[in-house]
This record gives structure tokens, sequence and C-alpha cells, in this order.
């Protein structure tokens, strides 16, 4: 199987790169607008410039699409629009007039909007509807989904469209990134772990939320709201330990997410889990 990764000198991108070429049924080409030293095939392209996005899918079976820019860092509405909506819509469409079956397509929790609750109760899954809000990010990235669904029913190509939360590389002992756990963060080689599973999978047309997960229903929602302590040493009896380690738990969580249809279709597990850094943190 031949594929394209775009974005492949990123954060995912590399940890992608690493995973996918480790795999003897795929054969990987890279792209992206800044250089890259790598064996492997390489072409610098600006997926803003259609005469450059053109060749890209040539003889490409599936496309990879992470390339992004993310409120991680101070970008112009012209960088997100030109990315995000412009870079994105050549790309598909490239892999629509070419002989690309299928996309593996990089959105966003923050497609599906991130306001305080919303009258949904936590935790979300994808039956949440998309209701993007409060940064264009979000919207660039409902977008994204839409010009996916758009060549799906052109019947042009078939997707996949995976919803991260957020994946920034920081020190996994770092408490933030453990309350984080039990939120929106998730570990960016589980990301690029839920990619290869979907790249390898033959689920078509579905979109899937990839964070840590949490153990927590519908029933936990209220309380998750206004006092989360109490639920999560109920899941977690041992959190009650990190007050005598100087870590604070979070009082309240206003988001918080279902992985179960990404583990029932795809078998995705994420490695970085709230219960695997709990045990890290207390036996130290």
């Amino acid at each position: 199987m031949k594929v394209l990764l775009t974005g492949a000198a990123g954060v995912l991108g590399k940890a992608l790169t690493a995973l996918l070429a480790d795999d003897p049924g795929i054969e990987l080409r890279l792209t992206d607008m800044v250089p890259m030293d790598t064996p492997l095939e390489f072409v610098q392209a600006d997926l803003t410039n259609k005469g450059e996005v053109a060749p890209l899918c040539d003889g490409i079976d599936e496309l990879v699409h992470p390339a992004s820019v993310h409120p991680w860092k101070s970008y112009s509405s012209a960088q997100y629009l030109d990315c995000n909506v412009k870079g994105t819509y050549n790309i598909l469409e490239a892999a629509a007039e070419g002989p690309v079956r299928r996309v593996i397509y990089t959105s966003s929790i923050a497609a599906m909007g991130m306001g305080r609750n919303e009258g949904i109760p936590l935790p979300w899954d994808e039956s949440k509807p998309c209701i993007p809000e409060g940064h264009l990010y979000s919207i660039t990235k409902h977008v994204g989904e839409q010009f996916c669904e758009l060549f799906r029913q052109q019947g042009k190509l078939s997707y996949v469209a995976l919803r991260p939360g957020t994946f920034i590389p920081m020190d996994e002992r770092d408490p933030q990134f453990g309350r984080g756990l039990l939120m929106q963060w998730v570990h960016f080689s589980d990301v690029a772990a839920a990619h290869w599973l979907a790249l390898r999978s033959t689920v078509e047309n579905e979109a899937f939320v990839i964070t840590a997960g949490v153990p927590f229903t519908n029933a936990d929602s209220a309380a998750l709201l206004s006092d989360a302590r109490s639920v999560i040493t109920r899941h977690y009896p041992r959190a009650a330990e990190l007050a005598a380690r100087g870590i604070e738990l979070p009082r309240t969580i206003e988001r918080c997410y279902d992985i179960g249809k990404a583990k029932r279709l795809l078998g995705y597990r994420p490695r970085y889990t709230f219960a695997n850094w709990l045990e890290e943190v207390l036996s130290r």
C-alpha cells in the first residue's frame, strides 16, 4: 500500500513517519512545506499551491493528512485559513482526482465544539453535535471534515476523521499532563497509533474521538461539573494519595470524552491513561 503523509516534519508527522515506516506493508511518500533530511521518499510542497499539490497523489493508495496549524502557537487568521482550509481542500481534491481510495484526516475534538457542557451529559462522544465555536481553529477543523464528506458524496473517496485531543509534547511526569488525561489530553504517540489503526482498518466514513479516555459515565456528569474530585476518587481510589505528594486533583471537569467507538471499531487502546500515570507517580 502506497501512503502519502502530509505535515511529515510536524510533531505528529514525525511520530507517524516512524510508526508507518516500520510497517512492511506500507510504502511511504512524505511531504511538508519545509525541507526534511530523510531516507524515505520526500516531496517538498506547499499545500496552498495547487501546482505543487497536483502530483503528490500520483500512485498513492491512501492519504494520511495531519498537516495543520494549531492554537498551541500564535497564528494569524490568514494562516489558519491558508493551511487548514485551503491546503486541506487542495490535497483532498488532488486525492479525489487521483487513485486515492481513502483519506485518514486529522481533525480535532475542537471540531465538535468545546463549550461548557452545552446541556449534553459528559463524557462526550461522537454523537455530540458539531458546534465549533470560540476559535477559528475549531471552525477550520469542522470545515475539513465537511470537505471529506463532500468528496464522499461525489463518490470520489472515503475517509476516516480522527478527532484527537490536545497532544502538545510535555513531560509525562508533570501533574498538568496527568490531570489533562482526565479531560482532553492525549499523548502524541497514542494519536499516531490511532492513525495507523485507522489506516490498517477497513472502516470508512466515520469520525472517532481520540483521547486518553475516562471511565466516567453520563451519571457522573453533574458531579464532574461541581465536585470532580469525588468522582475521580470513586473511579480511582488511590488518587486520594496524590494530595500527600502536593498534587491537586481538578475541582471541576468541564470536558471529557468517551473513546468507546474507537476501541470497538479501530481497536484503539491508549498507552498513556490517567490510571497508568497515577500508578507511575505513586510508585516513585
